[in-house]
């Protein structure tokens, strides 16, 4: 009986956790929009030092998908998409102060 109820258990805890990995990732995006800000800002600062040489920018970001993982996507699958069949969408903001515009980028 131990052994069926600790299945069962985890037979539900994998099915509750295997809707996570779609859904807005709310957190890592929204870190992708204030890094992509902090970029526009300083590309030194927030570019070459906390992205590539001390990886700060990286490990936040690497909680923060973790968070919508676990947490996030869970949530907003659970109670809105799996229930209407419409995925939950982000809306990105606009980055302030950025003036230069890519090549070819048809901007």
């Amino acid at each position: 009986m131990k052994k069926i109820l600790c299945a069962s258990a985890l037979t539900g805890a994998l099915l509750v956790l295997s809707s996570c990995q779609s859904g807005p990732k709310r957190l890592t995006r929204t870190w992708d929009d204030w890094v992509n800000q902090k970029y526009s800002e300083s590309a030194w600062v927030h570019g070459a030092l906390l992205q590539d040489i001390l990886p700060v920018y990286p490990i936040v970001g690497f909680f923060a998908a973790v968070g919508d993982i676990l947490f996030v996507n869970t949530y907003y699958f659970w109670t809105d998409d799996a229930w209407d069949n419409q995925g939950t969408g982000f809306n990105h903001k606009q980055i302030e102060g950025a003036e230069k515009v890519v090549a070819g980028s048809g901007m």
